[in-house]
């Protein structure tokens, strides 16, 4: 008679635990009205892991943004008489450099020799 209420109270045990690891895996896929995360400018980033995952792409963005300038450092040191429009001219700047990771845009090269991204919400990058 034992083990068979020593078996149901495992049982109910068990689901227990199924049911608040179920709670806390909704939690944190969607979040809480109260941590719910910011959204990206963009529009990215609505759950807690795509919050994560747009920040690691924003990450991505701000290293080819920091590798490009460093090739444009690069090449006016080495040539000061040539003259970029884009940076796609630099050498050394391939494809993945010469845009932005998130949306796929030209990095904008102005006349001063600052290289931004045109992507919403990469403005201070």
């Amino acid at each position: 008679m034992t083990n068979r209420h020593q078996r149901g109270q495992t049982l109910a045990a068990s689901l227990i635990v199924i049911v608040i690891i179920a709670i806390c895996v909704v939690m944190f896929m969607k979040g809480t009205p109260d941590s719910a995360p910011k959204m990206k400018a963009d529009g990215r980033g609505k759950t807690t892991l795509g919050n994560a995952r747009a920040t690691a792409q924003d990450s991505v963005c701000k290293s080819n943004l920091s590798q490009a300038r460093q090739l444009l450092q690069v090449a006016k040191a080495t040539d000061e008489e040539t003259v970029y429009t884009s940076v796609s001219q630099i050498p050394g700047a391939n494809s993945s450099v010469s845009k932005c990771y998130v949306g796929k845009e030209d990095y904008v090269l102005s006349p001063t020799g600052q290289i931004t991204c045109p992507h919403l919400g990469h403005e201070k990058f």
